[in-house]
């Protein structure tokens, strides 16, 4: 399946996506059936420079 993923043979249908403050609101979305697709959870990632 990875292949197929890699070489954009198959392409995941995402149905909403929700910031990772939402998360309790995306899982009552996927538990209410509402979805038709993947429900994705968004993280921001900020970048820390080290000295």
């Amino acid at each position: 399946m990875k292949e197929l993923l890699e070489a954009e043979k198959i392409v995941p249908v995402i149905d909403k996506r929700f910031p990772l403050s939402e998360v309790a609101e995306g899982m009552r979305w996927l538990e209410n059936g509402r979805h038709h697709g993947k429900v994705v959870i968004t993280i921001k990632s900020e970048r820390v420079e080290r000295e």
